[in-house]
């Protein structure tokens, strides 16, 4: 809070310095510079993450990757056994009432 505070007085400082140095026309451009200087100083760097937390986060990844197609894999061989079955249930029809 403090911090923040002294971040905005900082910014006003700046753009009434501005403003006093070059006289009442410059008052719009004096507004943006306080505007322009406290939106810098109150948005927050990029900060990067540790390669700990990146490996972490491309494990996790891989991980939720290799079940998805764990999962696409099983569903295809499922697919393809139900088909084998019908398949062979209408042979099977067929062949008994070809015999009849």
């Amino acid at each position: 809070m403090l911090k923040t505070g002294l971040k905005l007085f900082f910014a006003m400082v700046l753009g009434l310095a501005w403003y006093i140095v070059n006289g009442e026309t410059s008052g719009d451009v004096a507004l943006m510079i306080f505007f322009f200087v406290a939106f810098l100083l109150l948005t927050k760097p990029i900060s990067f993450q540790p390669p700990e937390k990146r490996e972490d986060y491309i494990q996790q990844l891989k991980r939720s990757y290799e079940r998805k197609m764990d999962l696409r894999k099983k569903q295809k061989e499922e697919r393809r056994r139900l088909n084998q079955a019908v398949t062979e249930r209408d042979f099977k029809k067929r062949d008994n009432a070809s015999l009849l």
